[in-house]
């Protein structure tokens, strides 16, 4: 059996601006697109579809942001994990679509912390570090793709004894330092997303453009090619389906 939970015990979870309970699903709803899941993704694929015109409805078992959206490091870094070695096999073309692909997500949010006056202390700079020759000479190839295609933000590489002043610690051997040298502080920092702006848990002018359900626990789905996508909550004798 599920139970409800509250968000987990994490510093985004305390840092709440403002603590928010969505209606569960009741009745039956119908929206152009139904999204399930409230997290990162589901937010996100949610306020875009919105801004584009379209009645979005998300419906969520536990809380918005509760699974792995809310338990994250919450650091906005860039690159894709595996890009060097995808960009082998896909070409020039395909090394420069992976550089903006990397990179597009850091404008979107910032556009979105704009847009919607999201308070969530946004800032720029982080530290790549290295413990070993091998990875000095990764960070030394990402230093030259960001000069190959003429990166807009400061970067530059720092000796050992520039990461140890910067992050106080003799662990690393040099480090890639990109926009600005962070403060000392928790985890790496261009960070400053936390649980309840990333998630638009707080921000009023996203609550007000999508329309969400949570603690929706005895959750489940039916594919219907006539109908769309039904999300059916058993417990509430709800349902919510896609036109």
């Amino acid at each position: 059996m599920q139970i409800s939970q509250p968000h987990t015990s994490s510093y985004y979870a305390a840092t709440l601006n403002n603590h928010t309970d969505y209606p569960s699903l009741k009745g039956d709803v119908s929206a152009d697109i139904c999204v399930i899941g409230a997290g990162f993704t589901g937010i996100s694929t949610a306020l875009h579809l919105a801004e584009r015109g379209y009645n979005v409805h998300v419906v969520e078992a536990n809380k918005v942001g509760w699974g792995a959206s809310g338990r994250n490091g919450g650091q906005m870094i860039g690159g894709i994990s595996g890009d060097s070695k995808m960009a082998k096999t896909l070409g020039e073309e395909g090394e420069r679509i992976l550089w903006e692909m990397g990179w597009a997500g850091h404008d979107i949010i910032r556009e979105r912390v704009r847009k919607y006056g999201i308070e969530c202390d946004l800032k720029s700079g982080y530290l790549d570090v290295a413990i070993k020759p091998r990875h000095m000479r990764d960070l030394e190839a990402h230093h030259k793709m960001l000069d190959k295609y003429k990166f807009v933000h400061p970067y530059r590489m720092l000796s050992k004894e520039e990461t140890r002043n910067a992050i106080g610690t003799e662990a690393y051997i040099g480090a890639y330092c990109h926009h600005s040298l962070p403060k000392r502080t928790h985890s790496s920092p261009e960070m400053g997303l936390s649980l309840p702006d990333a998630c638009v848990l707080d921000n009023a002018a996203i609550c007000q453009t999508l329309i969400i359900f949570d603690n929706d626990l005895d959750l489940s789905l039916i594919h219907e090619h006539h109908r769309g996508v039904v999300a059916q909550d058993k417990q509430h004798s709800a349902s919510l389906t896609s036109r």
